[in-house]
């Protein structure tokens, strides 16, 4: 006789409530706080955002480490309309967190935790914002960013690791690190 798996803890949600979960939950893992992070949320909900960032930097303001969710939206809408759902209890997820997402946010979380340093963030806009200056003014403001502050530079080359997001090809994620 077969035996059959149930597994009453199935969680599914919509490929797009899955995405947002990613960066809500690399944010707070990145140690945002509250009212940034929904400000945040709202521009990846609305679809505004394809990259959202945080950052640390030394006293003298250079960057020592950085991790970034970027997602594609043309290829989150190909994949969408093929597979609407997604399942949040894959293997290795936890919580609703892809094991990427948290080995990323994590270890950016506790090195800011380590050097007592509050996170900054930065956001990149779609296209067809970036190219509006009066609609991506007014949505800098509803996400909480100032446009045309410059990202500070780097202390020294980096060193990168990106990786796609299993089940969720349209989102990559990565950290970067100063050189010694």
């Amino acid at each position: 006789m077969a035996r059959t798996r149930t597994y009453p803890y199935t969680t599914t949600k919509t490929r797009t409530e899955a995405v947002v979960d990613q960066f809500d939950i690399f944010l707070q893992y990145a140690g945002i706080g509250e009212p940034a992070r929904v400000k945040l949320l709202d521009g990846v909900q609305e679809r505004w955002l394809e990259v959202v960032a945080v950052y640390l930097c030394n006293e003298g303001r250079k960057r020592i480490l950085e991790a970034r969710v970027e997602i594609d939206w043309t290829m989150h809408s190909d994949y969408a309309s093929i597979s609407p759902t997604v399942n949040t209890d894959l293997p290795g997820w936890e919580s609703g967190a892809a094991p990427e997402i948290r080995v990323i946010g994590h270890r950016f979380g506790q090195k800011a935790r380590e050097l007592n340093i509050v996170p900054n963030s930065w956001v990149l806009f779609t296209p067809s914002i970036r190219n509006n200056s009066t609609r991506h003014a007014e949505l800098c403001a509803k996400v909480g960013v100032s446009m045309g502050h410059p990202v500070p530079e780097w202390q020294s080359k980096p060193t990168d690791r990106s990786m796609k997001i299993i089940d969720l090809d349209e989102v990559g994620v990565s950290i970067e690190e100063a050189g010694e």
